[in-house]
């Protein structure tokens, strides 16, 4: 592939060019490149075809002199994370051992890790299954795992349960970064504590570090729901308008997004025509009928449907 420059001689695309206003789109011609020094491209501002890719980073490097600042600005190795901070990747147990001697020295050494590192291994490992199973992007597992940090440094985790903590922390990282994950969603995927035990960290949690948590969006939990109870995309759709509504004529603070939702399901079938039972819908938006039939009544106060 050939590239031209403003005096329409031929450039090789792997030769070195000194100055970036000289080039020319191989497409329309325009000499309005931008530079993308994250990805190495440069790409024209006029047709956004890219010219030149995978480009190198000429300019010099800061110098390093001392052992410490030779480690600092070292550029090898992958990115540190909350998730990855940590020495060791596996905890041996006692039942592990057998004659191997390097295998007893591991076992002895590991032994000798302190409470906060074994702990933190423990909590890491079960924050990265959890997400795993819930299909959690890494951004969640790694904002879980920096909160359990904190909550380490401040020693208010001893005598308490390390996954109800993780529970309380993968679920506040999710509302954090406005993921539709519920309390009870998490709960399904730990079966070694309570669902009252995660409530409890998790109050602890948002006190100790004083985060104020943004609203749960109803209207995010709705196709998950809706997907459930195999509704149509019209009713779907009814539904969402009857959520955005309510919103909009009364405050929806310190209630349940469950029970609107399943009121609004209900609603919006009824005036599609497709027949739902509101036990079954109650059990699959997981709230009381009675919840559901309040929130029912106050839809036909404000909205009249």
């Amino acid at each position: 592939m050939e590239m031209r420059t403003s005096h329409d001689t031929p450039v090789e695309t792997g030769s070195i060019i000194t100055s970036m206003e000289r080039m020319l789109c191989p497409e329309c011609g325009s000499n309005e490149l931008i530079e993308d020094i994250h990805r190495g491209e440069r790409i024209c501002s006029n047709c956004g075809t890219v010219v030149e890719e995978n480009t190198f980073d000429f300019s010099a490097d800061r110098r390093a002199f001392t052992t410490e600042e030779i480690v600092k600005r070292k550029h090898n190795g992958g990115p540190i994370t909350a998730l990855t901070d940590i020495a060791w990747t596996n905890v041996i147990k006692v039942t592990d051992r057998n004659g191997s001697a390097d295998l007893k020295r591991a076992a002895r050494w590991n032994s000798r890790f302190s409470w906060e590192k074994k702990n933190f291994l423990m909590a890491a490992n079960e924050i990265k299954r959890v997400c795993a199973s819930l299909s959690l992007p890494r951004v969640v597992a790694e904002t879980a795992a920096t909160y359990y940090k904190k909550m380490q440094k401040r020693n208010v985790m001893r005598g308490r349960s390390i996954n109800g903590f993780v529970g309380a922390c993968v679920y506040l990282a999710c509302r954090v970064n406005k993921i539709p994950r519920s309390v009870d969603d998490v709960y399904a995927e730990m079966p070694d504590t309570t669902d009252r035990d995660i409530r409890i960290c998790f109050k602890v949690l948002v006190t100790e570090l004083g985060i104020k948590l943004p609203r749960i969006d109803a209207n995010a939990l709705l196709p998950r729901f809706a997907s459930a109870l195999g509704i149509s995309q019209e009713a779907t759709g009814i539904a969402e308008q009857l959520m955005s509504a309510y919103a909009r004529h009364t405050t929806i603070s310190g209630k349940d997004p469950k029970g609107i939702i399943a009121a609004a399901i209900y609603i919006a079938c009824k005036k599609v025509g497709e027949t739902t039972a509101q036990k079954l819908v109650a059990e699959q938006c997981g709230v009381t009928e009675v919840t559901m039939r309040s929130r029912i009544k106050e839809f036909n106060a404000l909205l009249h449907v």
